[in-house]
């Protein structure tokens, strides 16, 4: 009999339920269990509707900024609102009773998968390294608004409600006070603000409040098992300790074992993936058989597993199909479906005719807990001297509800009963926040705008003499590094010209859910890190760098690990926080070793370089290498630098870049400019004249200081002729350097313009990489920082 019991406790407890408006009451466990004939053919018609439904909703919705949590929320509703009684029938026949078992089953199979997921997606060494000011919002956003309202509770809604009542109020209290991480993590993906100063304040003090609220339910849980049996709640405490001292000390190890097993560069084998699944439904079993929710395993096993490549990101990809696109639109769906709108309007008592406390009380305690929990939230990031638009910003990320708050109030209604008017404002109360929060956010929070706003001059050509040369390298790739020496030792810090180099390597985030972002100055390097050895080849060759140029070169060395389309932001930011002069970027196509064939094409990567490109507060370039090789730098080997001018303020940027490298001895250095007249005399616009003076002393001395520089003028009529001399001139060149002038056509390239293939790299750079015409030299394409007056 006691089996029984717990069974059916379980399937209570980890199992959602479909309310037909018949018998709705009563729990679809409690059926005979016996399904009729065609059970499998109506679950799977089920299941294409809820997915077809929530997946054309969103298409349309999506494209308004919508949430896909709203057209989930908003199927459910429809599905089972009684909007007319043929309405109705025709969903009870769909929805029949005996069949919502295996959807009740299948939907909260997926939510565990869910908890799962986000777990494995969670870097849980944030947690000791959450600064003071995200840790104290983080405690405080969750304890402010309970402690309130309970207090509200006690002393004013007692008076209206009988003890039953005012136990699920409070209830309604915990789950509305909390901030679970889930939500956060998908509110900030959704408006792709996750790396942002906001994204990772919010993310901080939510895994904060995560930690709490899994401490805070686990000790819960064994009061009540203590309260009503002593002896079984020390053995379930004992068993919850063993454990997690299983997940800490033997299954933790062994997943670090499984990436010591797996090569470098290599996914890990699918026979680790599938024994890790496993291993999550046996943790939903342990954690149910002690008196835990079923739920809870899974997401302390998630936890436990460490983040990001190679493991982390191969759980993800094996899974995140089924989680985000079948499984979350089932459960989201199935628990909205307990909802019928036309109870959202009985606010009258049936028997009394008067207004309906419980539904008051619920509305006041929902309204005070929102309150209180939106006030702190941005009063203590105030009191850190964040701005007023930041702080509001962050409190709705923190008052923000979704899927866990739906899940949690699921569980009560299966557990202690809510009235279904009742929870049709509670579950409303959570809609509207999923949908209405990301407006107001997209609205208030722009993280482009400390970019916007720069009025600083950050460029190489406003420079002042012998002043120190910052700039940022970003590498993806391995092969990106040789290359970008090359480029950096070619400029030639001394003393009197000092270069301070910003190295950030950027890695895509797959298998986190936070991105993280490293200063290898700072922190110690993690063991078991697979990204190490990369890590390890980038810092060793900038050492040695380092080395060569003592007391002249200055190199720090950071790693990014953020979404592709994210990855702007961190560069953005350092950039603008290192207050460097030069962005240098690695193009997006890689070349084979001869130079001759292209071996990959990383599209993700070129719409990061437009997006730099964009926004940069500073001067930005893009060094395209066809010849992965380190040059050594001698008498014997001069680096030949070739800079071809026509005009601009992009091509001036890059001249002033050149001039800093005949500073080198082994630097060779010739100027070519195309002119489209001879006579200097004819010269009327401002910006040609500005060329022909910053050109003299290399035009009249062909010096450059105390250095010889070659300087070549070419009459060109036209951009065919332009391009048939670039043809003739750069083969014999070991780096060419030109600007970018994007969008900008000048006599010398007309006709070039409209056959452009890469416009990130202007017209020249452009005509340098498409072709052979460059030959087998790197190109290194300039942009001059872009200001607001240059709009």
């Amino acid at each position: 009999m006691t089996t029984e019991m717990e069974d059916k406790e379980f399937y209570i407890t980890s199992c959602t339920y479909l309310p037909p408006r018949v018998n709705s009451d009563i729990p679809w466990c409690t059926t005979t269990g016996r399904l009729p004939t065609n059970a499998l053919p109506m679950l799977e018609m089920q299941i294409c509707i809820i997915f077809l439904s929530t997946f054309l909703l969103h298409t349309v919705l999506g494209r308004l900024r919508f949430p896909r949590f709203t057209s989930m929320s908003i199927v459910g509703l429809m599905l089972a609102t009684s909007f007319t009684e043929e309405w109705a029938r025709k969903c009870r026949e769909l929805f029949f009773f005996d069949s919502q078992a295996s959807l009740g089953m299948l939907s909260v199979f997926g939510y565990m998968l869910f908890l799962f997921y986000t777990g494995v997606k969670t870097d849980v060494s944030v947690i000791p390294r959450t600064k003071s000011s995200a840790a104290t919002i983080g405690c405080v956003s969750i304890l402010a608004p309970f402690i309130c309202s309970m207090a509200v509770v006690n002393l004013y809604s007692t008076k209206y409600l009988d003890s039953d009542q005012v136990a699920k109020v409070r209830l309604i209290t915990g789950v509305f006070s909390v901030t679970p991480f889930p939500n956060i993590c998908t509110v900030l993906s959704d408006l792709k603000i996750l790396n942002s100063e906001l994204g990772r304040l919010s993310q901080s003090a939510a895994l904060v409040t995560e930690l709490f609220n899994v401490v805070f339910t686990s000790t819960l849980s064994i009061s009540k098992i203590l309260s009503s049996d002593p002896p079984k709640a020390w053995f379930c405490l004992t068993v919850l300790i063993l454990f997690l001292l299983m997940v800490l000390f033997v299954y933790r190890p062994a997943t670090f074992w499984i990436i010591k097993q797996t090569p470098e560069g290599s996914p890990v084998s699918d026979h680790y993936v599938y024994f890790i699944l496993i291993m999550a439904f046996v943790a939903s079993y342990i954690t149910h058989r002690i008196g835990f929710l079923a739920l809870f395993g899974p997401f302390v096993l998630g936890m436990a597993t460490p983040e990001g490549p190679p493991l982390g990101t191969a759980i993800i990809k094996k899974i995140d199909t089924f989680v985000n696109w079948m499984f979350m639109p089932l459960f989201v769906t199935t628990c909205v479906m307990r909802v019928d709108l036309r109870d959202f309007m009985k606010w009258r008592d049936e028997v009394s005719g008067g207004i309906d406390q419980f539904m008051l009380q619920a509305l006041i305690i929902i309204a005070v807990t929102s309150g209180i929990k939106f006030l702190v939230c941005m009063l203590l990031p105030l009191y850190h001297n964040v701005p007023l638009s930041d702080s509001v910003s962050l409190s709705l990320v923190m008052s923000c509800k979704g899927v866990v708050e739906l899940a949690g109030f699921s569980i009560i209604r299966d557990l202690m009963g809510i009235p279904d008017n009742v929870l049709a404002l509670v579950l409303v109360s959570i809609i509207m926040s999923a949908t209405v929060v990301p407006f107001l956010l997209a609205y208030l929070y722009d993280p482009m705008k400390k970019y916007a706003g720069n009025y600083t001059k950050r460029n190489i050509f406003d420079l002042k003499n012998n002043s120190e040369l910052r700039v940022l390298t970003c590498i993806h790739r391995p092969d990106n590094i040789p290359p970008t020496i090359n480029l950096l030792e070619a400029t030639f810090p001394t003393k009197d010209n000092p270069l301070c180099v910003y190295v950030l390597q950027l890695i895509e985030l797959i298998g986190r859910a936070a991105p993280v972002f490293i200063s290898h100055q700072l922190q110690s390097k993690k063991k078991h890190d697979a990204n190490a050895s990369m890590a390890d080849k980038l810092i060793d060759a900038f050492q040695n760098f380092e080395h060569e140029f003592n007391d002249a070169l200055v190199v720090n060395t950071f790693t990014s690990i953020s979404p592709t389309e994210l990855m702007y932001d961190d560069i953005c930011t350092l950039a603008l926080n290192k207050f460097t002069s030069l962005i240098v970027l690695p193009f997006h196509k890689k070349w084979s070793s001869d130079g001759n064939s292209i071996e990959i094409e990383d599209e993700s990567l070129r719409e990061l370089n437009f997006r730099v490109m964009r926004r940069a507060p500073c001067s930005v370039g893009i060094l395209i290498e066809k010849m992965q090789m380190t040059h050594i730098f001698s008498p014997e080997t001069p680096y030949t630098v070739c800079m071809l001018f026509i005009g601009g303020k992009d091509d001036r940027e890059a001249l002033y870049f050149a001039k800093r490298m005949t500073k080198n001895p082994n630097v060779r250095l010739t100027v070519v400019r195309f002119l489209a007249r001879k006579n200097y005399s004819e010269v009327t616009d401002l910006q040609e004249l500005l060329d022909t003076e910053i050109l003299y002393d290399i035009r009249a001395n062909g010096k450059v200081g105390e250095a010889n520089v070659n300087y070549i003028e070419k009459i060109v009529k036209d951009g065919p002729e332009t391009a048939l001399v670039i043809r003739k001139l750069v083969k014999e060149y070991d780096l060419i350097i030109v600007g970018r002038q994007a969008g900008i056509e000048t006599p010398q390239t007309s006709g070039l313009l409209q056959w452009s293939e890469y416009p990130e790299l202007g017209v020249l750079g452009d005509l340098l990489a498409s072709t052979d015409a460059a030959g087998r030299a790197s190109v290194f394409v300039m942009q001059q920082q872009r200001r607001p007056r240059d709009a």
